[in-house]
């Protein structure tokens, strides 16, 4: 097998599947095209997180169970599908149900993507390098988006369909890359119960694990508020009265500060355990929240920056890395979907409160009301996770 060649093909995968111009102006293309508000946009984003809340972890185990090449071939498509009944939206129902279908896709691709580099870099022996390709293939995802963001800032003002059509095109172009790639050998268990079963006994396995399962749960919480900070962006430019140009232009500066701090995540192995990590990420969201939301200006949109996509891209390659490392390739993709899981899991909820938030009370309470949730959840778990280990350690004492 060839191990570079894979790896080519995966970083160009990804720079192409991330090439949504779409995105930095999502809201203005919810809003002139469908008539919606931001928390229309958020009830669609809810449909994307109940689709994948239902579908992530089943499409971990069909990765399990297929060839991890055809999976991602087939998620990619199955993305590009969403992206083509996004043109053609005109309401609330059918941008919900595009969101849902782009859900299925990405449901396909988490996990699928992280367990065949890992799996490649197992075929070399070179599982060491896990960490830095894994955060070189993030960054290039988030450069991917910026470079998007730019061009699609800039064509949204001259033709509201444009970005849409050429991120279809790029999706079609991922699918090909896909294909390209070599399936690296791994052992594939076969199951020997119902696929139901199979699937809840890796859930609970991955959730009860002395050390993954807590940072499935802390990184549940930090990745759906990145999230959703992410999201507030485009408001928050909104409220300062920034032109819909300018949207794409900022939001490529913060793609490719979240790359930069991906593609260099793995400067800081050896220096900062994982724990310790997400901690500062979660206490560095905290305070771009409270300092975005004390009054709206240009500090605040630097501030969200940092607590978007600099923090995801610093944390996710971490994450994907402690996952590889305690779990076997037989249930790989579905340990790492169950972390995707956790985030749609929480996403629904305080998305919905966030919604609400923003369409009474503006903006800056929503960035308030983060920085709140953000706190009681990580103290609670940082809590939970000194009392795991303190129990761990008087069990090793009696012993």
């Amino acid at each position: 097998m060839r191990v570079d060649r894979n790896i080519r093909l995966l970083e160009a995968h990804s720079l192409l599947v991330n090439m949504s111009f779409v995105i930095p102006v999502i809201m203005p293309f919810y809003r002139d095209q469908m008539g919606l508000s931001f928390r229309d946009f958020l009830i669609g984003e809810s449909a994307f997180a109940a689709t994948v809340l239902l579908l992530d972890v089943p499409m971990g185990w069909v990765s399990d169970q297929w060839k991890r090449k055809h999976v991602l071939a087939a998620g990619t498509l199955i993305e590009l599908i969403g992206y083509a009944l996004m043109l053609c939206a005109h309401g609330l129902g059918m941008a919900a149900l595009a969101q849902s279908v782009i859900g299925v896709g990405i449901c396909f691709l988490n996990g699928t993507n992280s367990a065949i580099l890992y799996e490649s870099l197992m075929v070399g022996g070179r599982e060491a390098e896990y960490r830095k390709h894994e955060g070189r293939r993030g960054g290039f995802g988030l450069y991917s988006v910026a470079f998007a963001s730019i061009f699609g800032g800039l064509m949204y003002p001259h033709m509201h369909q444009l970005p849409v059509v050429l991120t279809v095109i790029m999706q079609s172009m991922a699918v090909i890359a896909a294909s390209m790639m070599d399936e690296p050998e791994r052992h594939r268990k076969r199951p020997e119960k119902h696929p139901v079963a199979d699937i809840v006994e890796t859930t609970r396995y991955a959730l009860r694990h002395p050390d993954v399962g807590l940072i499935i749960i802390f990184a549940g919480v930090m990745f759906c508020s990145t999230k959703l900070i992410m999201w507030s962006q485009q408001p928050y430019y909104m409220a300062m009265g920034l032109r819909e140009d300018a949207f794409g232009l900022l939001m490529a500066v913060g793609f490719v500060l979240g790359g930069f701090s991906s593609q260099m995540a793995h400067r800081l192995d050896g220096k900062v355990n994982t724990h310790k990590a997400l901690m500062l990420a979660w206490s560095m969201a905290v305070c771009a929240c409270l300092g975005a939301a004390a009054k709206v200006g240009w500090h605040g949109v630097a501030l969200l920056m940092v607590g978007g996509t600099c923090i995801y891209g610093i944390a996710a390659p971490r994450v994907s890395e402690a996952i590889n490392r305690h779990v076997g390739s037989e249930r790989r993709a579905t340990v790492l979907s169950t972390q995707s899981l956790c985030v749609s899991i929480l996403f629904i909820p305080v998305s919905w409160v966030m919604g609400h938030v923003s369409d009474a009370y503006g903006v800056q309470a929503t960035l308030v009301a983060l920085a709140a949730w953000l706190g009681v959840a990580g103290l609670s778990l940082a809590a939970w996770g000194l009392r795991r280990r303190r129990n761990r350690n008087e069990v090793v004492k009696v012993t």
